[in-house]
C-alpha cells in the first residue's frame, strides 16, 4: 500500500504534467495562425483536448495531495 508521501507524490506529478499539457496548448495555438491560412481547423480541437485534459489533470493531482497531508 503506497504511503502518504507517495500519494502527495503523485499528486505532484499530475499537477505538473497538467501545466505542461496547458502550456503545450499555449504552443499549438502560436502556430494556429500560420495553421489557419492553409485550412487546416484542427490546431483548435487539438488546443481544446490539451487544455481539458490539463485542467483535469490539475483538478485530480490537487485532490490528491490535498487528501494526503
Amino acid at each position: 500500500m503506497p504511503s502518504s508521501e507517495e500519494k502527495r507524490e503523485t499528486g505532484s506529478a499530475f499537477v505538473i504534467i497538467g501545466w505542461i499539457l496547458v502550456l503545450f496548448a499555449f504552443l499549438v495555438m502560436f502556430f494556429q495562425p500560420a495553421a489557419r491560412k492553409l485550412g487546416e481547423t484542427r490546431f483548435e480541437v487539438i488546443a481544446g483536448v490539451l487544455v481539458a485534459v490539463g485542467l483535469v489533470l490539475n483538478i485530480v493531482g490537487a485532490r490528491i495531495r490535498r487528501r494526503n497531508r
